[in-house]
């Protein structure tokens, strides 16, 4: 069995289960009590930078809405990089393969020059020793 945990949040606006409320004189800010049960909840979604977000006075900084938006932002701009660097390794496999594929044909046709060049070397021999013979 799973014992609830009770604590204390400050809090201006929140969606949480009050237990009891307490109003605080000193500041214009509500404790609410709440009771944790051990129960993954969904936070509410702000899915957009407001300035409130970037201009807190406290030492901390811009709030957690703005931290969770820009790692929200960069978490896809990751996945999409992924994505992409997973299409151009295989872009880049085919691309040897047809590279291997035409260096091979390189050869071959290297080889073939060669042979035709022997081959027309020794028609002009042949042609020049038949115009010697004929001479004599």
């Amino acid at each position: 069995m799973i014992k609830s945990t009770q604590r204390t949040k400050e809090v201006k606006s929140k969606k949480n289960v009050p237990i009891k409320m307490k109003k605080d004189t000193s500041k214009n800010q509500t404790k609410v009590t709440t009771s944790n049960r051990a129960v993954q909840t969904i936070k509410e979604e702000n899915r957009e930078i407001n300035a409130e977000d970037l201009t807190c006075t406290d030492i901390a900084g811009p709030s957690e809405n703005y931290w969770q938006v820009l790692a929200e932002k960069r978490r896809i701009a990751l996945k999409d990089a992924l994505k992409e660097n997973k299409e151009f390794a295989k872009c880049i496999e085919k691309l040897k393969e047809e590279n291997h594929v035409y260096n091979q044909m390189l050869d071959e046709a290297r080889a073939l020059i060669e042979v035709l060049q022997d081959m027309m070397e020794d028609d002009r021999n042949d042609i020049n020793n038949s115009l010697e013979d004929s001479v004599l």
